[in-house]
């Protein structure tokens, strides 16, 4: 037998010099602290990739939001985006009002046999009350586990990892955004990360900032809107239309310029009622002709307060007194604004939408506000100048008058009294015949008389006083 073989294995290559292989291998530390380094720059590179990619699309979903300024659109984009850009399978967005609750609700993921089934918003209580409160982003991996959680209404699809997180509009919460049920690879909704909160709250910022664009840009054309409105009721009182024509136009432009259902002016009838002596819009006949208290009614309060108000139901409001009316149930978010002639109160203007509609805001209120005092004061002076023309009117009245009875009459009837005297002097027949021709003359000033007297009174009193005897023309 030979001797064992004493040849070490040639480094790095897993063979004994010989050639033979080698039962075992152990990679040199340097070796394999540079396979764990390459190791990580991959996952690391793969990480960055897949930021960058979150990050492309946080900048696709701000163009979406921000692109178009109308406000509408910018909530629906908001909405879509957030679903988009964080893979949820639900998404929506609940717009607070003035009193906290929510004011208009934009969805999107469920389908529309489930939103008729439902039938309703959201009533901001459970989680969403709590998101709602806190005024930070939530986040949950169980909506059910949550202590405030009160499930869902019949025919809410079942939801179970949810983020939300409050959207701001100069320092004031807005809305809150909602999101639920992140895809994943299987079957089970996935939970929401941290990278998801911050990809939506950077997304929320955004929307805040395109959120005041759009109303701002809003506002504006709404601006031009009720200016429009008011250049046009005014020409057209300075045309001389009378106070119906005038009054139907007021509420016609208000309902139209204020996206309302319905529109009316309230005049007073009695010391303690008002009337509403013209209604435009949706079921305007059922309104028109309604008495209202002077002081139990919106309208009246508007009437001794002289300041517009906004109502977010006015067939429910306490300060109405036709709360609960039959006529009354088709009022819902309304506006009131007087009328003043000459800084006194001359009647009341009002909006209103059907009831679940979007309500009014306060600079809505100011624009229709301003609406009505420019429409009262252009009223007021078409008024005005209506009486200055009949004035004129008059005036020309008399100096024509005057003409006539100063001059025309008294030649005529000096030639009447000649041809008189002349009739001493002729036969019998040419006495018959100018008598006939003093008689046309008589007439003549008879019916001059009575132009005369029509210029100088109002044509309903000449009626009785024109039809008197003929002019005796021997009597003057």
């Amino acid at each position: 037998m030979g001797e064992p073989s004493t040849t070490e294995p040639e480094p790095g290559t897993g063979k004994q010099a010989g050639g033979a292989p080698s039962l075992l291998h152990f990679p040199d530390p340097a070796r394999l602290a540079l396979d764990r380094a390459v190791q990580d720059l991959v996952t690391l590179a793969g990480e960055v990739l897949r930021t960058e990619g979150r990050l492309q699309d946080l900048l696709r979903a701000v163009l979406a939001v921000t692109t178009d300024v109308s406000s509408p659109n910018v909530l629906r984009h908001l909405v879509s985006a957030a679903q988009e850009l964080t893979d949820a399978r639900y998404a929506a967005l609940g717009v607070l009002g003035a009193d906290g609750r929510l004011s208009q609700f934009v969805h999107t993921g469920m389908d529309e046999a489930s939103v008729r089934e439902i039938g309703h918003w959201p009533e901001g209580k459970g989680v969403l009350g709590t998101l709602g409160q806190g005024r930070k982003p939530l986040r949950l991996d169980d909506i059910g586990s949550h202590p405030e959680s009160v499930g869902f209404p019949p025919g809410h699809p079942p939801m179970n990892t949810f983020l939300g997180t409050p959207i701001r509009v100069r320092g004031q919460v807005f809305g809150n955004l909602y999101l639920a049920d992140k895809h994943g690879t299987g079957p089970a909704p996935e939970p929401f990360t941290t990278e998801d909160e911050e990809l939506l709250q950077a997304l929320a910022a955004a929307a805040g900032v395109a959120i005041d664009n759009a109303r701002l840009f809003g506002l504006a054309r709404q601006r031009e809107a009720w200016q429009h409105a008011t250049a046009s009721i005014t020409a057209a009182l300075l045309a001389g239309i009378d106070t119906d024509e005038a009054l139907e136009l007021i509420t016609e432009h208000a309902r139209t310029t204020a996206n309302a259902d319905l529109a009316a002016v309230a005049l007073p009838h009695t010391p303690d009622t008002l009337v509403i002596h013209v209604a435009t819009g949706h079921d305007a006949e059922h309104l028109t002709g309604q008495q209202l208290p002077v002081h139990t009614s919106l309208c009246g309060k508007v009437m001794s307060d002289r300041k517009p108000i906004v109502s977010p139901d006015m067939a429910a409001d306490e300060r109405a007194h036709t709360a609960g009316a039959a006529w009354s149930t088709a009022l819902g978010p309304a506006m009131l604004a007087p009328l003043t002639n000459g800084g006194t109160p001359a009647g009341v203007l009002f909006v209103t939408r059907h009831p679940g509609r979007e309500g009014f805001d306060t600079e809505q209120l100011t624009m229709i506000g301003t609406f009505a005092a420019h429409a009262a004061l252009a009223q007021q002076l078409a008024r005005q100048r209506t009486n200055a023309e009949e004035l004129t009117r008059l005036h020309d009245h008399d100096r024509i008058a005057q003409g006539l009875r100063d001059r025309v009459i008294e030649q005529i009837f000096a030639v009447s009294l000649t041809l008189n005297s002349l009739a001493t002097t002729l036969t019998p027949e040419q006495q018959q015949q100018l008598m006939r021709t003093v008689g046309r003359l008589d007439d003549i000033i008879r019916d001059i008389r009575n132009t005369v007297f029509s210029l100088q009174h109002h044509p309903e009193q000449n009626t009785a006083e024109t039809s008197g005897d003929p002019v005796d023309h021997q009597s003057e």
